[in-house]
């Protein structure tokens, strides 16, 4: 699955410069909505016919908000590393970076206002926790473990990213990512907004 979803960007990307007209790109935001809720209905439609849905969130119970906490305490103690290590970013900026959580079309925007130097930075780093988390879990799943996959996209652990955790694990951790995602969404405008003061 890693192989096409690389190979479908590697495409799209052919594509967007070499062949697509302009009127094409200006409507690919809708088209993109479109397929990303086709895609989330089909894993969801896997996900309802293993008919354990209910039943795992029995079974994790309140334990499945420990993982975005964790989540969100590791990308900080990342981002306070990162800080200490690039003077020229800061320990602040670093922690304003870290608090986008992989959603990279609010974080950067927010930051803007903050810092235009640090919101491109706050893009970059999203885009690429999105992308290594497409391209990493499945070799996560697979070298070290199940739930240890949710952490790897952030937020788009409930979006973009849920066929590829569904996918690589099983269905009980398809629940776990889906709300990790929706708990790491809600806290990225709150917790950018405190780090920054924006």
């Amino acid at each position: 699955m890693t192989k096409a979803i690389v190979c479908s960007v590697i495409c799209g990307m052919a594509a967007g410069y070499f062949f697509l007209p302009d009127w094409f790109i200006n409507i690919s935001g809708n088209l993109l909505v479109v397929g990303l809720c086709v895609l989330l209905f089909f894993v969801g439609l896997d996900i309802g016919r293993e008919g354990t849905v209910a039943e795992n969130f029995k079974k994790a119970g309140w334990r499945v908000l420990v993982f975005p906490f964790a989540i969100i305490i590791g990308t900080y103690a990342g981002s306070l590393v990162a800080g200490l290590l690039l003077p020229s970013l800061g320990i602040r900026d670093a922690m304003a970076v870290g608090s986008g959580f992989g959603w990279y079309t609010l974080a950067p925007v927010m930051l803007a206002e903050y810092s235009t130097s640090v919101s491109a930075v706050s893009f970059m780093h999203n885009v690429m926790r999105e992308l290594f988390g497409i391209l990493l879990i499945p070799i996560i799943a697979k070298k070290i473990g199940f739930i240890e996959t949710v952490s790897l996209p952030g937020a788009a652990a409930m979006d973009v990213c849920l066929p590829v955790v569904e996918k690589a694990t099983r269905g009980d951790i398809a629940v776990y990512s889906f709300i990790s995602g929706v708990v790491l969404s809600i806290a990225v405008p709150v917790l950018v907004g405190l780090v920054a003061g924006v």
